[in-house]
């Protein structure tokens, strides 16, 4: 497939790129990042049970001629036309997803849906790179029919680039907002980045396109300007997949939608109107595949959401019981403020309060500090009381809201503060950039729960510094 020079015949099971994921019968491929040289970890992953290695330059410790390697020009390149061939081969139906938020929950919700009709492969975790979109794409097997993969980007270019590899008969937008905008003129550039999404839609491909934004007439232009069918969706407003009639609950959504012409009554087991959303683009994707509605319904009913991306948890402490959503995983302005509104969903009892514990978003550019600010409206809109704030600028919007604010300077002095401070009938959501390791805060909270002994508390400092 990419014209490397092996010494031997050899059979791999799976392709991996990080020697610590690395199974035995696995194809490792020795990438060259910024930072990481994967030809240094050669040896980890043959002691894990690699069978070959995809290498671009001579290792210490190991011979040229070393016949479990392979060795091409350029071992991303490789990668890439490994992908390439495994797409060609395949008879699959694929779906391409991007957008400032939703992308991840919206893929993993459409493998659950189509895996119901037949042999499904998608991207898993956030695989949405110049590195993740390939090594998605080179482990889809012959036997899948259909495909789903994310795409993200951090600058202009990258989307249409893995489009390209892609080849989608479906390309899903879910929406336009402030991410990545450190990297942007402004939030119209962002658009016109994952309007290269519609460029490598087959000739007959449709693009499904989320409404319910300021970009999305922009997005519908440059659809129907390259000659491509477009699928309108809206929660709010007229559109070709639109709900008639919703009710909203703390655990769930149960509404009737039109689906191009075809009413579908269901419900989807996550809450906020963020779920609704992407269930619509969902139902107009299989629909457009030609993948079965029913199915997908069941599907939507049954979701359980990943972690850190708004799962719920009970912590349950000596002196009270909290209502916990884990929405660790990263943030921007868009999904920062669905998870406060779904946060406004969640049920207190007694003397609960609603509780944000909140980092700062990051690559947001020179006008970061206003996009924080902006979730001032959020804040009191949705109720939030009382802030724990991660970061500078999180801190000043939580101020400027008057919610009653904490200043949190470390992970382990935070969940024994938390601990301490839990109310029963207490609701609290977690969310934050990466960077500010926000899912080990989650992590202590759960293991604080797990303790039942009365000194649980006091045991919990322990557990805490020792994150």
């Amino acid at each position: 497939m990419c014209g490397g020079i092996n010494a031997r015949p050899w059979y791999a099971d799976g392709v991996q790129t990080d020697s610590r994921d690395v199974l035995p019968g696995d194809l490792f491929v020795a990438l060259k990042g910024e930072h990481e040289n994967g030809h240094a970890y050669l040896a980890d992953a043959f002691a894990r049970g690699a069978v070959a290695a995809l290498v671009s330059e001579s290792v210490d410790g190991f011979d040229q001629s070393d016949t479990r390697l392979v060795h091409v020009p350029d071992t991303l390149e490789a990668l890439r036309l490994m992908a390439t061939e495994a797409r060609r081969r395949a008879p699959v139906k694929v779906i391409g997803v991007t957008g400032s938020a939703g992308k991840t929950s919206t893929v993993h919700a459409l493998k659950k849906a189509l895996e119901r009709v037949d042999r499904t492969h998608a991207s898993i975790k956030s695989y949405n790179n110049f590195v993740g979109v390939p090594l998605s794409l080179a482990r889809m097997t012959r036997a899948s029919r259909f495909g789903v993969f994310e795409l993200g980007m951090g600058a202009a270019g990258e989307i249409r680039r893995n489009t390209a590899l892609v080849r989608p008969h479906v390309a899903i937008v879910t929406a336009v907002g402030a991410a990545h905008t450190a990297s942007f003129e402004n939030v119209g550039a962002v658009a016109d980045a994952k309007a290269e999404i519609f460029e490598g839609l087959a000739d007959d491909g449709v693009a499904v396109i989320n409404m319910d934004h300021a970009y999305a007439s922009r997005l519908v232009e440059v659809a129907e300007a390259l000659g491509r069918k477009v699928v309108t969706v809206s929660v709010t407003g007229k559109a070709d997949v639109q709900p008639l009639r919703m009710t909203e609950h703390h655990n769930c959504t149960c509404l009737t939608a039109d689906v191009c012409g075809m009413p579908i009554t269901y419900k989807i087991g996550q809450p906020g109107r963020e779920w609704v959303q992407n269930s619509l683009l969902i139902l107009a994707a299989i629909q457009a595949v030609g993948g079965d509605l029913g199915h997908a319904a069941l599907a939507l009913a049954a979701l359980e959401a990943e972690p850190g991306r708004g799962r719920t948890h009970t912590i349950d402490l000596p002196h009270a019981s909290a209502t916990l959503l884990d929405d660790s995983y990263n943030a921007n302005p868009l999904s920062m403020k669905a998870a406060l509104r779904r946060l406004s969903l969640a049920p207190v009892h007694h003397f609960g309060r609603r509780i944000a514990v909140l980092a700062d978003m990051q690559e947001l550019g020179e006008e970061s500090q206003s996009m924080h600010n902006a979730l001032v409206t959020e804040f009191r809109k949705f109720g939030v009381s009382r802030i724990y704030a991660f970061g500078p600028q999180m801190t000043e919007a939580a101020k400027l809201a008057g919610a009653d604010v904490v200043e949190c300077s470390s992970i382990e002095g935070t969940v024994s503060q938390l601990v301490r401070d839990m109310r029963d009938g207490d609701a609290l959501m977690v969310k934050g950039a990466n960077s500010a390791g926000l899912a080990r805060l989650v992590e202590g909270l759960i293991e604080a729960g797990q303790q039942e002994e009365p000194e649980g508390v006091a045991r919990m400092a322990g557990v805490a510094h020792a994150l």
